[in-house]
């Protein structure tokens, strides 16, 4: 405490500074708290995690009530939270924390994360959706759940119900994490291949998420075959890892077919994030126009081989750089029309002067 003091007494800035109390501890560090919320507005913490572990459920509110006030705008520089707990949230305090997100304006990243490994931070009905929700409609960049492996509602939650997820072009980046916590006697297991087929189902029309991180154990090849049929109908994600490990030895079991599906699956998965960053470098527009940056005519053959692997993107391209090729056979014979029809009414405009004279 004392060293965190002097940090922020000082002049440097803190990347990342965490601050994790207990029952005993949060009232003795009363100068700590001040000091961290008087420096909200000068930008000099990047990142804030704050780990809520009072048992009392007293000093447990009081806890929520001072990360709240460092969460809060609009005044407020530090782009990145975290917030940890054991507790489940209230709807009132969740409706506290949509209400704290939606009056900061600078969030690039908030994360939660669930110190049970039960998912008892949302396990109140509507709470996960009050906070979600504020976060999309906020334009928070980047988001992060950790939790543990009997939380796999959570995935289901980010893609049905009241989520707006799939119509959101704000958040860039959703991430998950599923911990193993030392009490755990077991490897992590969480597979939740129903999930990822409703995450798939959002993947089809999202247009505004650029990476996405999904550990190893939340899925089977299974999964992973939704996913991957997804990718067809998308054009904007980036990044899309879904072999990451968690510690050695504590990913879900696998024989060595599985492991070759597995590795092949995700090849398959980083070739289409490949060709949806070819397609965002070809598209890119000016900054200060909006006219899009020219191709070479050299480049023009390997381009289209490249994005002949996506039908839609070579669609999109052409239908871009090419748009009579899309003009339809109905409204090229009216063009035909129109130009016979005044060549005739010409032709007999001049037929009748002649007459006349």
């Amino acid at each position: 405490m004392e060293e965190a003091i002097s940090a922020l007494k000082n002049e440097g800035f803190i990347d990342v500074l965490q601050y994790v109390f207990w029952d005993d501890s949060f009232d003795a560090s009363k100068e700590l708290q001040e000091l961290i919320i008087s420096k909200k507005a000068s930008g000099k913490i990047g990142v804030l995690e704050i780990g809520n572990l009072c048992l009392n459920q007293e000093t447990h509110n009081r806890g929520i009530d001072f990360y709240l006030r460092c969460l809060e705008g609009p005044q407020n520089k530090t782009t990145g939270y975290n917030y940890a707990s054991h507790c489940p949230l209230t709807l009132a305090n969740a409706s506290r924390f949509s209400a704290a997100i939606a009056s900061n304006d600078s969030i690039e990243l908030l994360s939660f994360e669930d110190f049970t490994g039960d998912n008892m931070l949302f396990s109140k009905e509507g709470t996960f959706e009050f906070i979600f929700n504020a976060v999309l409609d906020g334009g928070v960049n980047k988001l992060l759940f950790a939790f543990g492996p009997s939380s796999n509602n959570i995935l289901e939650r980010v893609c049905t119900g009241r989520s707006k997820l799939a119509t959101n072009t704000t958040l860039r980046g959703l991430n998950f994490e599923v911990s193993k916590h030392d009490a755990d006697p077991q490897p992590v297991h969480a597979t939740d291949d129903e999930g990822m087929k409703k995450l798939a189902s959002v993947l089809k029309v999202n247009r505004g998420l650029k990476t996405i991180t999904i550990p190893r154990a939340m899925m089977t090849n299974v999964g992973r075959k939704y996913i991957l049929d997804s990718l067809r109908d998308n054009t904007t994600l980036s990044t899309l890892d879904t072999t990451k490990s968690l510690f050695v030895g504590e990913d879900p079991p696998e024989n060595v077919e599985e492991r070759k599906e597995r590795v092949f699956l995700q090849s398959q998965i980083d070739h289409h994030m490949m060709l949806n960053r070819i397609w965002k470098r070809c598209n890119k527009n000016n900054e200060n126009n909006n006219n899009r940056t020219t191709i070479s005519i050299d480049i023009y053959p390997d381009l289209l081989e490249k994005l002949a692997k996506k039908p839609l993107l070579l669609f999109l391209f052409l239908q871009k750089d090419h748009p009579q090729i899309f003009t339809s056979s109905y409204e090229r014979s009216q063009k035909r029309r129109r130009r016979r029809s005044m060549r005739v009414m010409k032709k007999r405009r001049i037929n009748n002067v002649a007459g006349e004279n």
